[in-house]
C-alpha cells in the first residue's frame, strides 16, 4: 500500500481535480520558488501531487532574505496580550544580544512584534 502512496500516478482518484488545498499549495511553492508558469487548474490530482514534490525540492527565492513587515498592525490583534511565541522571543534574544540590550523576560505578543521591528533596525538584521 505505501508504493501506492508514493506513486499519484496509482490513485484511484488520481485523474480527479486537484483538491483546494492542493492548488493553495502549488501556488504558494510556486511563488517562493519563483515558478510563475505553474497552474495548478490545469492539473489532476496526481500531476499536482507530483508538481508539489518537484516545488519542494527546488531552491527557494531569496531564501536568505529577512522578514518584512507584519502583514497586520500589532497593535489590532486579538491576541496580542497574549505570551509572546517562542520564535518572537528568540529574534528578540538574538537581536537585544547583538544591540547589547537585555532581553525582556515576558512579553506579549505584540510587544514582542514592536520590539523585533525596533531591533531589526537597530542591528540591521
Amino acid at each position: 500500500m505505501s508504493n501506492q502512496l508514493n506513486n499519484p500516478s496509482q490513485w484511484t482518484t488520481g485523474g480527479d481535480a486537484p483538491t483546494d488545498k492542493q492548488k493553495s499549495f502549488i501556488s504558494t511553492l510556486a511563488s517562493s520558488k519563483g515558478a510563475s508558469d505553474v497552474d495548478p487548474n490545469a492539473m489532476n490530482k496526481s500531476e499536482a501531487s507530483a508538481k508539489i514534490e518537484e516545488l519542494k525540492n527546488q531552491p527557494t527565492q531569496n531564501a536568505g532574505a529577512s522578514a518584512g513587515q507584519p502583514i497586520q498592525n500589532p497593535d489590532t490583534w486579538t491576541t496580542g496580550d497574549d505570551k509572546a511565541t517562542g520564535k518572537q522571543m528568540g529574534y528578540v534574544a538574538v537581536m537585544a544580544k547583538k544591540a547589547g540590550e537585555s532581553v525582556p523576560e515576558s512579553i506579549g505578543k505584540t510587544d514582542a512584534s514592536k520590539k523585533i521591528e525596533e531591533l531589526k533596525e537597530k542591528t540591521g538584521m
